[in-house]
């Protein structure tokens, strides 16, 4: 009786742990994250991988300005190419338990009584919000100015498209799932984190130089909040024209600023790699 009781009990523990550890497994994100670090200003910046694992349930992914048209022929071009690649990925991030933001700027609007909207709206204030959230943030502290020139409004094409609010909502190639929320407030982002115990936000969209950092829930205000924030590369854009500083190819220019971010505001990942630990 005493063998039968204990054999019970130790495949009990056996199926606790199992259990267990495929819930850690479903959970938990695995990536690899890429910064670059130098001794000193005079230094060549080396590059530094670093494996990550980040809780599912504490992470977020926004969604920055990715509209169903911008006023640049070249720049709507490319978001529209990245765009099932993002759906893709914010499906599966999604699926894991990831909080999943959509901050189309200047289009709350187009969603004013959809739930996802009230969602954000409706968050209860943090009582931790950093001074500064609802405003944009053009440098954190020792962050020297961008590498590319785009005082021109960075538009490629030639001539230069006119500058204009051509945008009214999010490209419909990205789902919007009941879950999920839509604002263009850093206050509301920050609301939103808190009440989700997020400390994770994985970061996604356009432009790199422009909305990604400096939007009020952009990289920058994330990261001087004390959030772990990470940028996926290859699902990223630049406005630079190459008729501007430093003078190289845009995909060249978009490169420069994603090693700008890399080195003074947080690292980067792909969408493979986060693909990868997020099917598991």
């Amino acid at each position: 009786m005493c063998g039968t009781m204990m054999l019970t009990a130790a495949i009990t523990i056996g199926l606790t742990a199992a259990l267990a550890a495929a819930g850690d497994a479903l959970e938990t994100l695995s990536f690899t994250a890429r910064r670059r670090v130098a001794q000193s200003a005079s230094d060549r910046p080396q590059v530094v991988e670093e494996h990550m694992r980040w809780e599912a349930r504490r992470t977020a992914l926004i969604i920055c300005d990715v509209w169903d048209r911008h006023w640049c022929a070249g720049a709507s071009r490319r978001a529209a190419a990245m765009a099932p690649r993002m759906n893709e990925l914010a499906n599966a991030l999604r699926s894991r338990g990831v909080l999943v933001i959509h901050c189309p700027s200047d289009t709350m609007d187009f969603y004013r009584d959809t739930p996802q909207r009230r969602r954000a709206q409706t968050a209860p204030p943090a009582p931790d919000a950093p001074a500064g959230i609802s405003r944009s943030c053009a440098a954190l502290p020792d962050e020297p100015k961008l590498p590319v020139d785009a005082s021109d409004g960075g538009c490629d094409c030639q001539p230069q498209c006119r500058q204009h609010r051509a945008w009214k909502k999010q490209t419909g190639a990205i789902d919007i799932a009941d879950d999920d929320a839509i604002t263009d407030s850093g206050v509301e982002v920050w609301n939103l984190l808190a009440h989700r115990s997020v400390e994770n936000v994985i970061f996604m969209g356009v432009h790199t130089n422009m909305c990604v950092v400096a939007r009020p829930f952009g990289l920058r205000n994330l990261v001087r909040g004390g959030k772990r924030c990470v940028l996926v590369r290859d699902l990223t854009d630049a406005m630079y024209n190459p008729r501007m500083p430093p003078y190289v190819s845009h995909e060249r220019g978009t490169e420069m600023v994603i090693d700008h971010i890399e080195r003074f505001i947080c690292p980067s990942t792909t969408s493979e790699s986060l693909l990868k630990g997020a099917d598991r």
